[in-house]
């Protein structure tokens, strides 16, 4: 039996979106089950606020193993607040956590959207943890939180465990970080992994269902298959040729299903400003990124999805530059296309 892990990461609340009565709730679930997700070719750009330089190599390691499964999100480390995107700290005091996916965006640059509360460099647990916090970043949540796990907790045990040493939780936070299951829509497919590296080791007597796990839950602390399989769906490597090029003053079809993207490259004829505009009933995020060679520069981005607008951006570009826009569709209706037009 693997040996007892006694600290757990514990997730910072975010309000809970409220939508219109005008959005249908199959709209609704769609948009909250995607609205995490970056957009697909996303390069995140993270940075540290502090710590030694040990610790770091452990959690720079762990971005590269997410990485190299070849998925459509890549990180680059950055040195300047306005330019990082995820903001890490090594606070002792504050526990392990992350924001979840796009939720980073909502925080403010002086602020971190990750933290390591223990020495990483400790044991193994340092790298699962990194590994970890880094999947809550690129918009996963906690695997034993699923409405598919089946898991009936011992309650009373769970929130004693929790209110001692190390964690020191309040009820509220154990429930909200344990016990609550969450909805359908905010999990990775429609099965529970007991061993991804988002499910926590649980010891024996906390589970009473299923039986099978009354002995305790022990995930091997690594990216389990279903990992892999589930991240590499969500963000599947971009091929050039599927990126169609636009040209000014022109109007391309956007034909995607719930969840999934267009890829398209602009390249500017002229220095001036533009403006890229989507049109129709589908809820989207637009991201344009000036394309480097080794990286890709954030302009900017609008998200329509739940309101009813389109997305639009206007913005100077330089003549001979390459203008990446991606096109996320959070919501799709059946039989439903959109277009993107540039002016």
């Amino acid at each position: 039996m693997a040996k007892k892990i006694n600290n757990y990461c514990k997730q910072p609340k975010m309000p809970v979106r409220v939508f219109n009565k005008n959005v249908s709730k199959n709209r609704a679930a769609y948009i909250l089950s995607n609205g995490t997700r970056w957009v697909n070719g996303t390069q995140i750009k993270y940075m540290f606020f502090s710590g030694a330089t040990a610790q770091k190599n452990i959690v720079r390691r762990a971005f590269e193993i997410w990485a190299n499964l070849g998925i459509g999100i890549s990180f680059i480390e950055v040195n300047k607040r306005a330019d990082s995107m995820v903001r890490i700290a090594f606070d002792h005091s504050d526990g392990s956590w992350s924001y979840v996916g796009r939720e980073i965006l909502k925080i403010g640059k002086n602020e971190k959207t990750m933290n390591f509360g223990w020495d990483l460099t400790a044991d193994a647990y340092g790298m699962t943890t990194a590994l970890h916090e880094i999947g809550h970043t690129l918009g996963l949540q906690h695997e034993h939180q699923s409405p598919f796990s089946g898991i009936t907790w011992d309650t009373e045990k769970v929130y004693k465990q929790f209110a001692g040493e190390p964690n020191n939780w309040t009820k509220s936070e154990t429930h909200s970080n344990i016990i609550e299951k969450l909805s359908a829509n905010k999990v990775l497919g429609s099965s529970w992994d007991p061993k991804s590296i988002m499910e926590y080791e649980f010891e024996a007597g906390l589970i009473l269902k299923p039986v099978k796990y009354k002995n305790g839950i022990y995930p091997p602390g690594i990216l389990s298959a279903n990992d892999i399989k589930g991240i590499k769906k969500i963000y599947p490597k971009i091929k050039a040729s599927a990126v169609k090029k636009v040209d000014h003053k022109s109007t391309v079809s956007i034909n995607v299903t719930s969840g999934n993207q267009s890829d398209f490259l602009f390249v500017a004829p002229e220095s001036k400003t533009y403006t890229f505009e989507t049109k129709g009933d589908l809820d989207t995020v637009m991201v344009i990124h000036e394309k480097g060679e080794k990286e890709n520069y954030y302009l900017a981005g609008d998200d329509d999805s739940g309101v009813e607008k389109n997305a639009k951006i206007t913005l100077p570009l330089i003549k001979g530059k390459k203008y990446l826009v991606n096109i996320r569709a959070l919501y799709a209706p059946k039989n439903k296309k959109g277009t993107l037009s540039i002016k």
